[in-house]
This record gives structure tokens, sequence and C-alpha cells, in this order.
């Protein structure tokens, strides 16, 4: 999904790690009017195109992070309100806690220094069951290089 997010536009993703826009509207007073206590009336300046555009972005992030989770996943996110509440959620939802997370690394670290070729098996089977060992460390966020790998 944040591939996805990404491909859309860095404006796109940037609303899922930045949050949403909130522009800030500010006071104009706008002199020669009366207001009803007296004073001159105030008005609020518009949002800039600046604004619009980032809200924009928030909207398209909302609609795509919604419309490509599961029917049970969209249960879990339908009280949410922004797409990065959204995005935090399903992270926390499929990655887990940092304990989890934690606990993922030292298995997988712990299986990719623990690794043997078991005797009864081929060796398109090991190499099956160390490549699985490297995408676990992969997907922790722990890369190996080639020369490390191969010893």
């Amino acid at each position: 999904m944040e591939r996805y997010l990404k491909r859309l536009g860095r404006d796109v993703w940037r609303s899922m790690e930045e949050g949403p826009c909130v522009p800030v509207l500010t006071p104009i007073q706008e002199y020669g009017t009366q207001a009803r206590l007296g004073g001159a009336q105030a008005t609020m300046n518009r949002p800039t195109k600046y604004d619009l555009d980032k809200m924009e972005n928030d909207a398209i992030a909302f609609y795509e992070i919604s419309c490509g989770v599961t029917p049970d996943k969209f249960d879990v996110i339908i009280k949410c309100k922004s797409a990065k509440e959204i995005w935090d959620v399903l992270k926390n939802l499929y990655q887990g806690s940092k304990q989890a997370q934690d606990k993922k690394l030292t298995t997988a670290l712990n299986e990719f220094n623990n690794f043997k070729s078991l005797p009864s098996e081929s060796l398109d089977d090991s190499f099956k069951r160390f490549n699985l060992i490297i995408t676990k460390l992969s997907n922790v966020g722990t890369v190996r290089s080639n020369h490390e790998t191969n010893l």
C-alpha cells in the first residue's frame, strides 16, 4: 500500500506521514461595515491554494486507503478521521507493537545465525528455507550483505 500511495504522488504520501492539513484561518477586519456590536465586522480569510492542495491530497489518501482494505479490516478503521490515523491503525495491526516487532527480529536473527541444512532435505529445499529466512529479515528491516549471506 505504501508503494501505491507514493505512486499517486509524493504529496499524497506526505499526507500519510504528517497527518491531515488543518488550515489556519485568521480573522480579517473589513473596515466600513458595522458589526452588530458597533465594531468592524470580522471575517475569516480563505484557505490558500497550498492549503486546498494539501486537503485534496489528504482526501485522496483517505479514500484510497479506505478502499484498499478488506471488509473485516474496514470495520477496524471505520471510526478513523484521517488517512494518517488509518495508516497508524493498520500499521499496528499488521506489524504489531514494538515488542512484537522486536520478537520477530530476534527470531529471524536466530534462525539466520543457526541455519544449517538438514540431513534429510535436498539442496533445493535448504535454499528455499534459507531464502524464507532472508525474506523474514528483510521484512523486519534487517538487510544482510551478499557476502554475509553467502558465508
